[in-house]
C-alpha cells in the first residue's frame, strides 16, 4: 500500500513481523510514551509506516474497545521523533483506512485523542474526521471509510 500525495517521498504501510520489534521500541520517546503509554516489550501493531525502505513508525487497529458501536474500529498510531511533522502520519492512517475500507467489514474509523496531542489532533482535522462529544477527557473524531 503506497500513498504519494503531497510528499515528495513515498509512504507506504506493510504488516509488521517479529523482525521489527527492536526498530519499533526504539522508536518510542517522551512524547509517545505521554499519549500512548510504555508500550509492550514485544510490540506488534498491524502495520509498520515505511518512508524510503525505512520504518519510521507504525498503525495499528483494535475492535476491542467497550465503547465501539458495531462495525467501529479504532485506530492508534506513532511517527519516530526524527519523522515527525513530516505528513507521514496523515498519509499513513489514510493509507490503514483505505485497506480497511477494502479490506474488512468495518464501516466507521474513531481516533481517541488526548486534547494536549495537537499533532494527532490536525492528522484528525487533515483525515476529514467528525469531531465528536468528548469521551472520558479525550476529543473523540470517526470517519465513515469509504468502500
Amino acid at each position: 500500500m503506497d500513498d504519494r500525495s503531497d510528499l515528495t517521498v513515498s509512504v507506504s504501510i506493510r504488516p509488521s513481523t517479529a523482525d521489527d520489534s527492536a526498530v519499533l521500541r526504539a522508536g518510542r520517546d517522551a512524547e509517545s510514551t505521554r499519549f500512548l503509554g510504555d508500550g509492550v516489550p514485544d510490540p506488534r501493531p498491524a502495520f509498520c509506516v515505511v518512508v524510503s525502505s525505512e520504518v519510521v513508525g507504525w498503525v495499528d487497529f483494535d475492535t476491542d474497545r467497550a465503547w465501539l458501536l458495531p462495525g467501529e474500529v479504532n485506530i492508534g498510531y506513532n511517527v519516530f521523533p526524527a519523522h515527525r511533522a513530516r505528513g507521514f502520519a496523515t498519509c499513513a492512517v489514510r493509507l490503514l483506512f483505505d485497506h480497511l475500507a477494502a479490506n474488512t467489514d468495518h464501516t466507521v474509523a474513531t481516533l481517541l485523542i488526548d486534547p494536549r496531542n495537537e499533532r494527532s489532533l490536525g492528522v484528525a482535522r487533515r483525515l476529514g474526521c467528525e469531531r465528536q462529544p468528548d469521551f472520558d477527557g479525550n476529543a473523540y473524531f470517526k470517519l465513515e471509510l469509504k468502500k
